[in-house]
This record gives C-alpha cells, sequence and structure tokens, in this order.
C-alpha cells in the first residue's frame, strides 16, 4: 500500500468517526464535507494548471440545476437525475471552459471565467426562463438527499477518493509535465507536445468532481436557486477556503473548508452574517499575507521540525 493512500485511509477514517464523535452536529459536517470537495476540485485546476478559474461554480451550478430542472418539472426520480446532473454539469463546463482556455490565458482567462458566473446567474433570473429556473424563487421542493450516517459517509469516501486520485494523477507522468507546462509552456511546445492536453485533462477531472458535489449538494438543500449555484459569494467562499487551508495541497483545501464552515457554525448567533463574512475574509487574507502556503503546510511543517 502506497504512502498516499495510507494518509487517505487514515483521512477517512478520521472523518467517519467524527460523524458518530459528533453526531448532534451531523448536518454542519456533512456541509463542511461538500464544501471540501468544491475547495478541492478548484484548487486541483487553479493551482497545478496556471490557471486562475475564477467560474468554477459553473459547474456546480448547471449540474445542479440540470438534475433539479428534471427532478421537478420532469418528475425524474433522483438516481437518475443525478446522473444527467453530473453530465450536463461535467461535459457542459468543459466544453465551455477547455476551448477557452486553449486560446487566451492569465487575466484574460480570469475575466472570462468571472463573467460567465455573472452571465449565468442572471441568465436564471430572467423573466423568460422563470417558468424553467423560478427566477430569484428558485427551484423546490426536489426530492432531498436527508442529514443522515450513510450520507455522511459515503461524501467522506468520495471526498477521500477523488484527493488520491487528484494526488496520482499529480504524482504521475501527466502531472509532472503539468508541472513544466505551469513552468515554461513554450519549453514544451519545443519538446512536441500540446500543453492544452494536460491542463484539458487537469480541468477536466475538476469539473467531474465539482459536478458531482453539486448535484448532490442541490439534493442535500432541497432546491436550487442562485445563492448555491452561480452567486458571486458562493465562488469567493469556494476560494477563501483552499487559500486558508492551503491551495497547493489537497488536504489543505480540504483542511480549509472544515475550518471555515465551522468557524462559521461558531459565529452563528454571536454575529451578523456581514460580519462572519468579514472575519473569514479577513482571515483569508491574513493567511495569504503572511503565509501563502496556508495553514495547513505550514503546521505540517512545523511539527515536522519538532518531530525531526
Amino acid at each position: 500500500m502506497s504512502k498516499d493512500s495510507t494518509k487517505w485511509i487514515i483521512t477517512f477514517i478520521l472523518l467517519s468517526a467524527s460523524t458518530f464523535l459528533f453526531k448532534t452536529h451531523l448536518y454542519v459536517l456533512i456541509y463542511a464535507s461538500f464544501f471540501g470537495i468544491f475547495a478541492m476540485s478548484w484548487s486541483f485546476f487553479t493551482s497545478f494548471s496556471g490557471y486562475l478559474n475564477l467560474g468554477h461554480v459553473i459547474f456546480i451550478g448547471i449540474a445542479g440545476y440540470t438534475t433539479a430542472i428534471f427532478n421537478y418539472h420532469l418528475s425524474v426520480p433522483m438516481i437518475i437525475s443525478i446522473p444527467l446532473g453530473i453530465i450536463a454539469g461535467a461535459g457542459g463546463g468543459w466544453l465551455l471552459l477547455n476551448p477557452l482556455h486553449r486560446k487566451i490565458s492569465g487575466l484574460s482567462f480570469e475575466m472570462v471565467t468571472f463573467l460567465g458566473i455573472l452571465v449565468l446567474s442572471d441568465l436564471v433570473l430572467t423573466s423568460y426562463l422563470r417558468p424553467i429556473t423560478g427566477a430569484d424563487l428558485g427551484i423546490a421542493p426536489i426530492d432531498s438527499l436527508l442529514s443522515s450516517f450513510p450520507l455522511a459517509i459515503g461524501l467522506n469516501l468520495f471526498m477521500c477518493l477523488a484527493g488520491y486520485l487528484f494526488v496520482r494523477f499529480l504524482k504521475s507522468k501527466h502531472g509532472k509535465i503539468l508541472d513544466f507546462v505551469r513552468e515554461n509552456t513554450d519549453l514544451v511546445k519545443t519538446a512536441g507536445l500540446d500543453p492544452h492536453k494536460y491542463s484539458g485533462l487537469c480541468l477536466l477531472y475538476s469539473c467531474i468532481v465539482g459536478a458531482i458535489g453539486g448535484v448532490l449538494y442541490i439534493h442535500f438543500s432541497g432546491s436550487a436557486g442562485v445563492s448555491n449555484t452561480f452567486a458571486l459569494s458562493f465562488q469567493i467562499h469556494i476560494i477563501v477556503m483552499a487559500i486558508i487551508g492551503g491551495r497547493f495541497s489537497m488536504f489543505g483545501s480540504l483542511f480549509g473548508a472544515y475550518f471555515v464552515i465551522l468557524l462559521e457554525e461558531i459565529l452563528r448567533g454571536m454575529v451578523t452574517g456581514p460580519v462572519e463574512n468579514l472575519i473569514i475574509y479577513s482571515i483569508g487574507f491574513v493567511v495569504y499575507f503572511l503565509s501563502p502556503e496556508g495553514l495547513f503546510p505550514k503546521i505540517a511543517g512545523i511539527k515536522k521540525k519538532l518531530i525531526g
């Protein structure tokens, strides 16, 4: 058994054990697992491809609205609407962003992905699509995934499996070439390789994991609306989680998601929503300024020094 697989198995066991130890907070732990999936899938593409994706919620949103539309309007069972949502979210997101990342990079790619979520959020709110999307009311009610131990364990399993596969890809031949692409695209081209092939693969895997998390999250929420799909605040939240935990580490992104969600739970009832966001975003700013690699790698480094 490899060192990577051992780490993720231990992570799965610890996370699953926490659902039984803190069963009164099961809903919060499930919520944190969803954002762990989102933060890892965002970090995987953005941190290792060299493209800053400000439209990661596009995959989540397309997947979420697709399963909600089929389930609510056409009475398609959740077991069928979920795969349809995954196909639409992963396929649609990849078909949208893959050609873009081949044509543009840097600030241009960032602006286009950012504008993408603004366009989609406004699109679903238009009166023309109100009969389908529900506009500002969203689509509700849809079949729900109830807060339960099987859901929590299943999410932990998927999250850890996705994290392990992400790490294996980054350590594979494709991942090593992707490192060269990020550092020197022209050098990769002179070697006769298509740099976009590898970043495109990275984007596809990010799309798939994000879309799977998206459809499950929508059914866990019991509705599909802008606030839990295409909202700018939703995207910012995911980015801040990855920054706090460590966006160049899958474990770091996971840690950041749990840190933020648990902190929000502690602050809930003590401060208002805007103040809560101010505190979390301020922590993200301070962490990025003082420790750009994030808290998890910093803590791991300190622990290694102490043990060593």
